[in-house]
């Protein structure tokens, strides 16, 4: 896919059923309200710090959670709230590297610092039955991307063009295996209200680096 500096296309269908097989291969928040038995981690505010911008029609993902088991709402809460975190300090890593100046290694390290975080948050809780495809999933994808992003913030201090540095393997393979969670979520929970499908997906698709 291509990528438009404002909003851009979000996977399409054939994509998804292209990456289906790799569905079965993926074997500190702002606030803390009180919601139902577990604790909201999910900010009320998602708005981008000022300049930047989600790269698609991301919406914040509903309290309700319509479509989530209870029994998994604490999950799917803590785990969005994180992706979130991550997106956010995506989006702003990928417009440092498409400007030039000098902060890029400066820039990495709070990237890193920050989807570091979030990556022990998701880890760290409790895994409900059926989810592990998703949760290895959104891990591997975080996991090519800090590679990515550390080659690419090398790559642009050493003169490298943005559009050379998109090349990079790990950023294709992050986006591949953000698809694969996807697909592995809606196999899990065919009943998602239009909202909170809407909005899930727009989490991992404003993580997508294409």
């Amino acid at each position: 896919m291509s990528r438009i500096i404002s909003h851009r296309a979000c996977w399409p269908l054939s994509r998804l059923l292209f990456l289906s097989p790799l569905i079965s291969a993926i074997v500190l928040p702002p606030l803390a309200l009180a919601q139902g038995n577990y604790q909201n981690w999910y900010p009320r505010d998602i708005t981008m710090p000022a300049g930047h911008s989600y790269p698609c029609a991301l919406t914040a993902m509903p309290s309700n959670l319509d479509g989530i088991p209870a029994a998994d709402k604490a999950f799917i809460n803590h785990v969005y709230a994180m992706l979130l975190q991550c997106v956010q300090a995506k989006t702003i890593m990928v417009d440092t590297l498409r400007t030039d100046n000098s902060g890029f290694s400066q820039a990495y390290s709070t990237y890193y610092a920050k989807t570091t975080q979030a990556r022990q948050k998701i880890m760290a809780e409790p895994l409900p039955a059926g989810l592990q495809g998703f949760r290895d999933g959104v891990i591997n994808a975080l996991d090519q991307q800090i590679l990515f992003f550390g080659k690419a913030s090398r790559a642009r201090a050493s003169g490298k063009s943005f559009q050379e540095v998109m090349t990079y393997s790990e950023g294709r393979n992050a986006s591949n295996l953000l698809i694969a969670a996807w697909s592995a979520m809606t196999a899990r929970y065919p009943g998602l209200s239009p909202a909170v499908s809407d909005s899930a997906y727009h989490h991992l698709c404003a993580l997508d680096l294409f």
